[in-house]
Parts: C-alpha cells; structure tokens; sequence
C-alpha cells in the first residue's frame, strides 16, 4: 500500500503541473567526460570547431557559473542523487574497477522520479555509478534501457578496459592484470546487440543508439528522457582520420586529437537533434549540455585562462562548461551569471517536467523558475569538495571561495599547448607562476576568478564565516567507499566470458 502511495503522489504532482495544457518537455541530458572550459568555441576560442553547441548555446542560455566535482563519478553522483558527494561517501577518487561499491541503493534517481511521471527513461554511454551487483546498475535504478559501459574508460574501437586485482582477496602485496570487454545492452550480460559495434568508435556507437531510441519513442506513451553522458572526451585519446585532418595546423599531437574528439562529439549531437526534430519532437525539447569535470591538462585538454585542471578544486577543475536549450525558456540567446552546481541538476529537470522532489536530504536546489525567466539564482553557496582521506576542503559562499589542503596536483595556469613540448616542460613552464603556499587559502571570485590574490592573512573575520561553514557541513560528513573497499579479484572479466559485469558483490 504504502509503494502504491509513493508512486501515485508524483503522478499526482504531474497533473497539477500540465494543468495548464502545456505537454512536459523531452529532455535529453547530456554529459560530455573531462571537457575543459576552453574546449569549446562557445567560451571564444576560435581553435575549437564546434559549431552544433556553439548554435545550441547561443540560441539557449549559456551557464557561466555552473560548477561541477574534481572528477567523474563524484559529478556523475550529483546528477543521480541531487546529493554533494561528501554526504553520499563519493567524495573521493572515482569508482575503480576493482572495488566494490556503487551509489547508495537507498537513493531515488531523477530517471526513477521522471518514469513516475510518465517519462520513458533511457541512458546512452557511461555509468560510473557501480556495477559489482546489478541492483547498482542502471535498469535497476530506474532506466528503461542502457546501452553503454559501467567502468570510467575504455578503448574508443574495442571497447575493451584493463585492471589489476589482487591474486589473493585482500592481499594487494602481489597483483595480477585483468582485461574485458565492457559495452552492455540494457540489463548486464545481454550481448545480442553490441558485439556488432566492435571496432566502431564510441561516439559514433553511442550517438547512433541516441537516434535510434528517439526514432523508437512512442509520443503518444509520453515523453521522453535520454540521458547521454558520452565516452568523449575522456582519455584515451583517439580520434577519427578526417576529424584529426581539421586540425592539422596544431602541432601538438595531445591537443590535436583531443580537439578532433570535441569536433566528433559535436557532429554526433547534430545528429541526433536533427533525428528530434524529423520526428518533430525538437520543438517540446529541453536540452542540457554539461561536462562532469574540468579538462586534464596533462592530456590534452584545456581550462584557459582558468587556474586548474581536472582532479583539482580550482576552478579548472571544477567550474563547468554548459548551457541549456528549449523553446519553454522564457528568455534566450544570453549568459546567465547566477551561481549552480551540479547537484541542482535533478531537482531543475524534475520541476521543468511538471514534478516536484520532495526530499529533506538533498542538496539540489529547483533552478528552474531561474532559468526559465532569467532570475537571480536560489544558490548561494556549495561545496567543491570535501574529503578527509585526499586532505581537501573546498568551499563557497556567495563570493567567497575557501580552500584547505591539498587543492590537487596542478596549480598552474595552462594556454593551449601548440608543440609537442614535452609535456614535463609544459606543465614546469605554467606552474612556475603559481604562488608558492602551502595555504589556507581565500579568493574573492568575483574580484578574482583566476585565484591569483590569496585574501587568507588580510581578511581573518572572513576567513572565521568560512571556518563556520565549513564546520557546519562536517557535523554531516560521511565516510568515503573508495578506502572502506579493496580491489576483489571476484570481478575478474575471465569469469564472466570475457566482459565487466555485476554479480561479484
């Protein structure tokens, strides 16, 4: 009885919300991996050619102020639970292969909420939220169908990934490699329709499956919600021949491969929006474009003129490219400066689909009302990070930005690289202008974006507000999964024919 209430509450939810008559939105969700900030022409860098997102962007609402986790399952957490990591223990690393555990099974998904009201839920591309056990994968959190891979990477054409495990449970004295396919369709072991896609590269395989569940979707059913978080542009760094030959002029060979991936990646989204509008289903879509974290910049990728790169707290590593598109956006065609994170993201699409979460735990904030009509943000402050085991603390409120610790290994400020420098040198060349401390550290970045004043000496009575908040959140810190868990040679893709798969936890 008690089941039957909860689902029928957000039906209920739904029809006070399209009272009006309007029809809920589509929404396709797209993640783009490890995308920098200066990795897309939208911020003005004429050196990237992406000119489907630059239109998508320009026609909709860029997000200045969108931030986003260090690294990908902690980003990828946000967006399924509305929680920051550090009160859902995934706060540090990401999800290894090895080890077993995955996003809190107690947690409601926003593809859980959005199927109560009558959305068909799919997902394309990566998981990264666990596998060990198939309650941890997507079917069973609320998604129709996933077509896609558990892990974090993997080859682009073979789709294959490695790892290593103990030879012994709990002994990681002497360690073995491990090797397996990991490309799955729907419910874990079902191979029937993805072995073909072998040798194809993922961004191609991803966005063709995107086409095909748009061009399969019954209108008449309801609506739909195609969350997309693609392979691209996440290491290795693999691209087409004819998209490396729009880069020809670039000599290094890092940075010319990754931005032949955004090229790609970009023609894969014009695809499948041209498919959405074919089936006239464009003109009632909302669009969400994000990445999940700031570029690495020992790989090719780019944050100029921001401080960082990916796995740090600065704002490289954590301050987002992205936008959003729909013709139920009041205003259009401008730069929305109000603060967001990525927690947000669940409670923003929920209420653009006519629902409303109900959850005293989240952290996510209803941006809707905001973006739809170009008003001051709810937010005013968040969380970068907070994790005891990596020794950082990281922490906003209105303009001010609080860091303890270790903010990451790259400090510096990194322009796109043009030789093949060695990458040694590159990095020694950008990071010998960082400022020497050991921190604390305080920014005004609103004064400050690029984090180059540290106001930690000359303004105690600010640094106490922060100390306070940052005191506050640790009353309801939560224990990270990464260091309670060892790699468990049980996920061994031998003893599952040759694939990642769950049934090992």
């Amino acid at each position: 009885m008690l089941l039957r209430v909860a689902l029928l509450l957000p039906l209920l939810a739904i029809c006070i919300g399209w009272a009006s008559g309007t029809s809920p939105p589509h929404i396709l969700f797209v993640a783009a991996d490890d995308l920098g900030w200066n990795d897309v022409g939208f911020h003005g860098n004429p050196d990237i050619k992406t000119p489907v997102l630059d239109t998508l962007a320009h026609e909709g609402v860029i997000l200045n102020h969108t931030y986003v986790q260090p690294v990908c399952s902690p980003t990828r957490s946000c967006f399924m639970s509305g929680r920051f990591p550090f009160h859902t223990g995934l706060q540090h690393s990401v999800i290894k292969p090895e080890r077993p555990y995955g996003l809190n099974l107690s947690i409601t998904t926003p593809a859980q909420h959005l199927k109560s009201l009558g959305y068909a839920t799919h997902i394309i591309g990566k998981w990264h939220l666990g596998f060990c056990s198939k309650q941890y994968t997507p079917t069973q959190r609320g998604f129709d169908s996933f077509f896609g891979y558990y892990l974090g990477a993997e080859d682009y054409y073979t789709h294959r990934r490695s790892g290593s495990v103990p030879v012994k449970e709990g002994d990681v004295g002497k360690m073995k490699k491990i090797d397996g396919l990991d490309l799955h369709h729907d419910a874990g072991n079902d191979y029937s329709n993805v072995l073909s896609a072998n040798r194809s590269y993922s961004t191609y395989v991803f966005g063709k499956q995107a086409e095909l569940v748009i061009q399969n979707h019954d209108v008449s059913k309801g609506p739909l919600y195609l969350y997309l978080p693609f392979q691209a542009v996440h290491g290795p760094l693999e691209a087409p021949e004819r998209f490396l030959e729009m880069y020809a002029h670039i000599k290094n060979t890092s940075r010319r491969t990754l931005s032949a991936m955004v090229s790609a990646m970009d023609e894969a989204i014009g695809n499948i929006t041209r498919t959405l509008k074919n089936r006239g289903m464009w003109e009632n879509t909302l669009m969400v474009f994000t990445t999940d974290n700031g570029g690495p910049v020992t790989v090719g990728a780019n944050n100029w003129p921001l401080r960082g790169s990916k796995a740090t707290v600065w704002e490289g590593g954590t301050r987002g490219s992205a936008f959003v598109h729909g013709t139920m956006l009041n205003k259009t065609g401008y730069t929305y400066n109000g603060m967001m994170h990525s927690v947000d993201w669940y409670p923003t699409i929920v209420s653009a689909a006519g629902g409303k979460v109900d959850d005293p735990g989240m952290d996510g904030i209803d941006m809707w009302p905001a973006l739809q009509n170009n008003l001051t943000s709810p937010r005013t402050g968040f969380v970068y990070n907070i994790d005891k085991t990596g020794n950082v603390s990281a922490i906003r409120v209105g303009k001010w930005k609080y860091l303890k610790g270790h903010p990451g290994s790259h400090a510096g400020w990194y322009p796109p690289a043009k030789d093949d420098t060695p990458l040694e040198e590159y990095l020694a060349t950008h990071e010998s202008n960082a400022p020497p401390e050991a921190g604390p550290w305080l920014f005004d970045v609103d004064a400050d974006p690029l984090e180059k004043t540290n106001l930690y000496s000359a303004m105690p009575d600010q640094v106490k507000v922060m100390e306070a908040q940052l005191s506050e959140y640790m009353q309801h810190y939560v224990d990270d999964l990464f260091s309670q868990h060892l790699p468990d040679p049980k996920c061994d893709p031998a003893l599952y024919s040759g694939a990642w798969s769950p049934g090992w936890c």
